[in-house]
């Protein structure tokens, strides 16, 4: 077992046995241009297709089944019925990444803090070569081996500073080791898991930032029939990066990336109280709405029939603000619970790392800066 990585903004990986922080600062670090504000008029959406029915049971090298308990079964759970109005409510999959490490325990932690269990973990993988992120990432899962809930994936397409293999994934040249990631998942029961199979692609500082975007949906696409043809009970979840995407990336819009719908169950966005942030309701609901925002992209979800997720949102003290903004905690948690029936699920994201986002709510070490406005108003909402 490798030893436990911290968490980290970004991409967490292992080097040669010694773990190695990378804040790479996706949608975080630097202030990007906001797009001209636009009207965008949805029409009227149809019924939310939900998650696909539970597919046979996968099997592992040995040939014996593996299926996912219900109470940490993505499709079981997410399926499950919310009534618009509140949230988490009974049925409502809310929770955190694992903050300062990423494990069960200091999930724990967190949602003992805020007074509520929480029901999904988001998490990384290793991100050094294509084969420690795919079969040698073993310890993503030993860590939230005894968590019972949903577990998020946060997969990247490439290794850091791999974006030259782009184009050989697309060719199908690490189907492989696609294969071998799916068939990790079963072989540690998670094989019934959300993998934000190459998200925020169109921020600017991603690795596998989408500079073509038929190159990134060619590689998407060969990922995930790969990681389905070991592992047809996962979900993928198309994942972008809120506010911007930047001209290179996607031709400035991130929709122009989207793989298509069988390729995809969830559509989520990150969204961070940053560049711009939102000091008025007002404000948030007119940066949610134009392109790139959290409205934007629901509605688009809607549209495909595809429940919505955020896998990451919090205040950002250290961005455009320069403060916290427990208005913003607020505003989210109105957001989500106006949308409850078609919310598949959201998790706060908890940072402390120097030159990070800083959005810790219940840390109180020194490396931390308080949020505890912040951290009053999520307790009241998250809360029991």
């Amino acid at each position: 077992m490798a030893s436990k990585p911290a968490s980290s903004r970004r991409s967490l990986w292992i080097a040669t046995g010694t773990v190695v922080l990378a804040l790479l600062g996706l949608g975080a670090a630097t202030a990007v241009q906001t797009r001209a504000e636009t009207n965008h008029t949805a029409p009227a959406p149809p019924p939310v297709t939900r998650v696909p029915a539970q597919p046979p049971a996968a099997s592992t090298p040995t040939g014996g089944p593996v299926t996912t308990p219900p109470e940490r079964s993505a499709r079981t759970l997410v399926a499950l019925p919310r009534a618009a109005g509140a949230w988490p409510g009974p049925n409502g999959l809310s929770g955190v990444n694992g903050d300062p490490v990423l494990d069960a325990a200091s999930v724990a932690q967190f949602c003992s803090a805020r007074g509520r269990a929480c029901r999904v973990a988001q998490t990384y993988t290793d991100r050094t070569t294509y084969e420690t992120m795919t079969s040698g990432t073993g310890w993503t899962f030993e860590y939230f081996a005894n968590f019972d809930g949903v577990l998020v994936i946060s997969q990247g397409l490439v290794p850091i500073g791999g974006e030259a293999a782009l184009p050989a994934c697309a060719r199908g040249e690490f189907d492989e080791s696609w294969r071998n990631f799916g068939n990790l998942m079963v072989q540690h029961g998670r094989g019934d898991s959300i993998v934000r199979l190459g998200w925020e692609f169109n921020e600017r500082t991603s690795p596998w930032g989408a500079t073509d975007a038929q190159t990134w949906i060619a590689c998407y696409r060969h990922a995930a029939d790969a990681i389905r043809a070991t592992n047809p009970a996962v979900l993928f979840d198309w994942t972008i990066n809120a506010h911007s995407t930047p001209r290179h990336l996607c031709g400035g819009l991130s929709t122009n990336c989207y793989p298509g719908d069988e390729y995809v169950d969830i559509i989520g966005i990150d969204n961070y109280d940053h560049y711009p942030w939102s000091p008025t309701k007002a404000d948030f609901d007119r940066v949610a709405a134009r392109p790139e925002g959290l409205t934007w992209l629901y509605e688009f979800a809607l549209r495909h029939g595809k429940p919505f997720a955020v896998g990451e949102w919090g205040v950002v003290p250290t961005g455009d603000a320069g403060k916290e903004n427990p208005e913003f905690v607020r505003w989210m948690h109105e957001w989500f619970a106006a949308r409850a029936p078609h919310l598949a699920y959201e998790a706060y994201f908890s940072n402390c790392d120097a030159g990070g986002v800083q959005s810790s709510l219940f840390r109180v070490d020194p490396r931390c800066t308080g949020n505890p406005g912040s951290a009053k108003v999520y307790r009241g909402l998250f809360g029991p």
